[in-house]
């Protein structure tokens, strides 16, 4: 299915205007409302679209902004597109101005269309370097919408790891100690992270499970009564070593690797029924690409 084909020219506007983010969603909800009906007005709208995106930390960094509305009230899925005509940084975090939004307002059966629709611009985006500023520069829904349709634009037929990973992870190599890799763990609120070589390559993960099982001895692990071990304090060697060990001695093989184009279903039944604490994606040549855990399941999939 072509991505044009989901778009309508009527809510493609050109020129938008805003010094914040607060103005420039209700500026493209005010224009949207014109044509759809919203459940709620633009700036109700706009107000929980921004709470939303602060609750999950989003962080737009690369010019492209993607806010949307769930709601009971709603009929179809309405994707409103506002071409700056400044480009504005929506968040102080965010690493560039925003160029272009996509407004989405999300019928309780559209969700799935939804996540393949922000695929497809997100995709698009990311192996056509220029395609934004392609798109910025069109002049007219129109022309938006052919350039679209000439660059081939589609929307798939199955959601993959590679639209609902979170990519770019942090990481740690074999040689850092394991001192930096409980940083990482801690910071990251993660149950494992990967283990990358110099190329990118993934060589392993360490997860909380390894390093804890580490401060443990192997015989206290084959005693079945340890009421009398009430006194013994299992972190303080691993404490004192943190800083002399390293993650490639405590790093694990990880339990099972995806492609970034395994379907979204098989993905999570291999979680649910290996009860994994996170799926490595990877490319042909074993570069990670991403990770899935149920995190991102519920955060990009039931609440994205």
């Amino acid at each position: 299915m072509k991505l044009s084909s989901l778009l309508n020219q009527s809510l493609i506007f050109f020129n938008l205007e805003g010094a914040d983010r607060s103005e420039l969603y209700t500026n493209l909800l005010t224009k949207m409302s014109k044509m759809v009906k919203l459940p709620v007005p633009p700036a109700e709208a706009a107000r929980e679209m921004m709470e939303r995106e602060d609750a999950y930390g989003i962080i737009y960094d690369s010019g492209f902004a993607f806010p949307h509305m769930r709601h009971p009230d709603l009929q179809d899925l309405d994707i409103g597109i506002g071409i700056l005509k400044t480009p504005v940084k929506l968040k102080p975090d965010d690493k560039t101005p925003t160029k272009l939004i996509v407004c989405c307002m999300i019928s309780e059966t559209t969700s799935v269309i939804y996540l393949k629709s922000l695929a497809a611009f997100s995709k698009y985006f990311l192996s056509n370097p220029g395609a934004l500023d392609k798109l910025v520069a069109s002049g007219t829904p129109k022309d938006f919408l052919e350039l679209l349709t000439r660059d081939r634009v589609e929307v798939k037929h199955t959601l993959t790891a590679e639209d609902v990973m979170l990519k770019n992870p942090r990481f740690v190599r074999p040689e850092d100690t394991l001192s930096s890799a409980l940083d990482v763990l801690s910071e990251e609120q993660r149950m494992e992270i990967p283990v990358l070589d110099e190329n990118g390559i993934l060589k392993g993960v360490i997860s909380c499970g390894d390093i804890i099982r580490r401060a443990i001895p192997e015989y206290i692990m084959m005693l079945e009564n340890l009421t009398f071990l009430n006194q013994f304090e299992p972190f303080e060697n691993l404490l004192k070593e943190e800083r002399k060990l390293l993650v490639k001695d405590v790093m694990s093989q990880p339990k099972h690797i995806v492609t970034t184009d395994v379907p979204l279903f098989q993905l999570t039944v291999n979680i649910v029924k290996n009860s994994l604490p996170s799926l490595m994606v990877v490319d042909k040549q074993q570069k990670l690409c991403g990770i899935i855990t149920y995190i991102e399941l519920v955060t990009n999939v039931l609440r994205g």
